[in-house]
């Protein structure tokens, strides 16, 4: 899954960098700061919990097995892998999305704080419960390898 993390921020960056519209909006809004200021958050959260933090988790769980002899149920690994993968996907792609429209609207078009709240807000609860999936399926994945059990003889 950071393989697929380090994709995923390969063309969120080109995305950044293109230089034609919509996509060459994106600068002026994360410099504006406010709700543009969401788009940067969610592209230095996944690159940081997406790739570092993946890895991270996988070479713990590498080393529970390689060096530790211990086996990590798979079943387990694999719906937290799922959970994990999916909740920091779709919460930084929310915030994302809420960042870019949110900063559009505000840096852009230059509209009310009120406006702009009310066009974030249905994002909240949304980004809100997929932060909670990943949280839990990086529980799981930390409980499966506390859990790992030495192979019987």
């Amino acid at each position: 899954m950071a393989y697929v993390s380090v994709v995923g921020s390969l063309v969120w960056t080109a995305f950044v960098i293109l230089p034609f519209a919509p996509f060459s909006y994106l600068p002026a809004i994360m410099i504006g700061g406010g709700p543009g200021s969401w788009f940067f958050l969610a592209y230095v959260l996944y690159l940081s919990i997406g790739v570092g933090g993946v890895g991270g988790l996988s070479s713990f769980a590498y080393t529970v097995e390689a060096h530790e002899g211990r086996l990590i149920d798979s079943r387990v690994m694999s719906i937290a892998f799922v959970l994990l993968g999916f909740g920091i996907t779709a919460s930084c792609i929310l915030l994302a999305i809420a960042g870019a429209l949110g900063g559009y609207v505000n840096n852009i078009e230059g509209v009310t704080e009120t406006t702009v709240q009310s066009l974030l807000s249905p994002y909240v609860y949304p980004i809100t419960a997929t932060v909670l999936l990943a949280l839990v399926g990086a529980a799981l994945a930390i409980s499966a390898m506390v859990r790992a059990r030495w192979p019987q003889s």
